[in-house]
Order: C-alpha cells, then structure tokens, then sequence
C-alpha cells in the first residue's frame, strides 16, 4: 500500500471501532440470524472511482437499489473466487425478487495498482452476469474503504505482492446508505434469508 494512504485507511478504522463501541452496530433479534445490523445507517462516502466500464461511479449511483460490496482483488488466490462463486448462488437465491429489490453485486478492489477496469471486467465475467467492479488510484480506494471500516494491508512476499483483507460482505441500501454486514463465513442461504427481511 501506498505510504501516503495507510493513515487515512487507520484513521477509518479507527473511527469504525469506535462507532462499535459506542452501540452502532446491533445484531437484529429475532427475524435475521447472520447480519450484523447498523443502528444509525452510514453514508457511503463520496468518493468518485471507476467501474469495469471505466465509467466514472460516485455515490449518486448507488441510488434507487439495493446493493451488496466485497472488497478484494483478482490475483486472490482462494478467498476472493470462493466468495464470489457464492455470491453468484446467493443471486439465485434471490433470483424470484422483484427487480428493485435484487441486489447489485460489487468486487471493490483493494489492489487498483493492477485491478485496472479491463482486468475487472475479464475477470468477472469468468463468475456470470451478476457483477460489476470498482476500482481507483490508491488514495480513492484508501478514502472509500476506510469510509466502511475495511481493513486490508499491502504484503511483500519475495518479488511480489499480496493484499490481506476482509472478507465480510457490506449491504447497501437504495439511499447509498450502508445498513448491514454480514461477516465470514458466509452461509449463503441464511444471508439469503437475512436480505429478504431487510429488504421488506
């Protein structure tokens, strides 16, 4: 990771811990038995990146749906393609909901140093028709992910790199509002039960 970017992703997370312990987040009783609820919904920060296109995307496009964001990247060699292989049974899943309420699926990348908007798309397409990716410079990645709390750090490893990061899935609600997440591992069909009652 970039030096100029890592304060900005701990000041973040730093602000998400303490959202924590000040009660932000709930777990829903009863109904939802794997999302971890916000009790105040946090605005996605807006920050304008790009998706798989090369389309310029700010937070005005997050609006009138409902979405759900994974961070990780292409060269990922398990985590990322197990999650997003389930991603595309929880889409399935949910295949019978009205249009307005299926969730859009995002790959945010956490390595935009070779995440480049035509390596998104080629990637993604290997995983079916429900995804769409974001990538940034470093510092527009840093700003978006710290403005959810994700955590993820640069690993040197010999001549090369890898990017450890969270696997939690983050729901996102049609006032491009983060409402829920939901943290690894993921049982995609009580995830699929979890979304349909918040998204009543």
């Amino acid at each position: 990771m970039k030096r100029s970017v890592i304060p900005i992703v701990l000041a973040g997370l730093a602000a998400f811990a303490v959202g924590i312990a000040a009660g932000m987040l709930r777990k829903q009783p009863d109904s939802v038995s794997t999302a971890t609820v916000f009790n105040t919904p946090r605005a996605l920060p807006d920050v304008t990146l790009s998706d798989e296109h090369s389309t310029r995307l700010a937070r005005a496009r997050f609006l009138d749906g409902w979405d759900i964001l994974f961070f990780g990247f292409t060269h990922c060699p398990d985590i990322c393609p197990t999650t997003l292989y389930e991603l595309g049974q929880l889409s399935e899943l949910l295949d019978d909901l009205s249009a307005a309420r299926q969730p859009r699926i995002w790959l945010v990348t956490v390595d935009p140093e070779r995440d480049t908007p035509q390596v998104l798309e080629d990637y993604l397409s290997h995983f079916g028709p429900h995804f769409s990716g974001i990538t940034g410079s470093a510092d527009e990645i840093a700003l978006f992910a710290a403005g959810l709390g994700v955590a993820y750090q640069r690993i040197t490893k010999d001549a090369d790199y890898t990017i450890s990061h969270t696997a939690a899935l983050f729901l996102v609600d049609p006032a491009a509002n983060q409402v829920a997440l939901f943290s690894a591992p993921h049982d995609m069909a009580s995830i699929a039960a979890d979304y349909r009652l918040l998204t009543r």
